[in-house]
């Protein structure tokens, strides 16, 4: 086991941030439940966190065992489907529309467990830096994507509260657009693997 040092701990913050910071389905959601609630986008991003948790647990326990390679085609394929629709309802959504907030947990942490992304970083990153360095840095990832959680929500409803329809209407667009290129780019894997596979 490597020596606890100042540089795993930055390095698990950092890597948690890496996690979390690129655009995808997780951070468009916590962007639009922002624009009205703080809590409501730090519990789709907490949400997303234990989907990280019961990963970083599976990965932990089966290690370089794990070969999920035979799936990728319907992993792709059912995710890429899960974000063309929330593309959809997410351009359908009213701006006054409330919501349950135990619900964004909920939301957060459906689709982090089927985000094809999400799989394949603990898959490659995630694997190769609990067999390199153990788990001692995965104690302060989690550290660093709630930085980032909390961060981006707090950033997102200043915005909300300054610009009003104006964010609006870019958020909107920002996280219409992310669910369905992301939901694209997966279907359309999903779909090459399947019809590959039945060549």
């Amino acid at each position: 086991m490597p020596l606890i040092t100042p540089y795993l701990v930055l390095f698990g913050v950092v890597l948690g941030v890496s996690l979390a910071a690129p655009p995808g389905p997780i951070n468009a959601m916590i962007i639009s439940e922002a624009r009205r609630s703080v809590l409501r986008a730090v519990l789709i991003g907490f949400g997303a966190m234990t989907a990280d948790l019961i990963f970083l647990i599976i990965v932990f326990l089966f290690g370089s065992a794990l070969d999920l390679s035979r799936y990728d085609p319907y992993i792709y394929t059912i995710g890429g489907s899960a974000f063309i629709v929330l593309a959809y309802l997410t351009l359908r959504s009213g701006e006054t529309e409330s919501g349950v907030r135990g619900i964004g947990y909920l939301k957060g942490l459906g689709v982090g467990i089927g985000n094809p992304a999400q799989i394949g970083w603990w898959l490659s990153a995630g694997l190769s830096t609990l067999e390199r360095f153990g788990i001692f840095p995965f104690y302060f990832l989690f550290v660093g994507t709630t930085v980032w959680v909390v961060s981006l929500s707090y950033l997102i409803r200043l915005g909300e509260l300054r610009y009003g329809s104006r964010m609006q209407i870019a958020v909107k667009v920002f996280s219409t657009a992310v669910f369905a290129i992301f939901g694209a780019v997966f279907l359309y894997l999903g779909v090459s693997l399947l019809l590959s596979g039945m060549r």
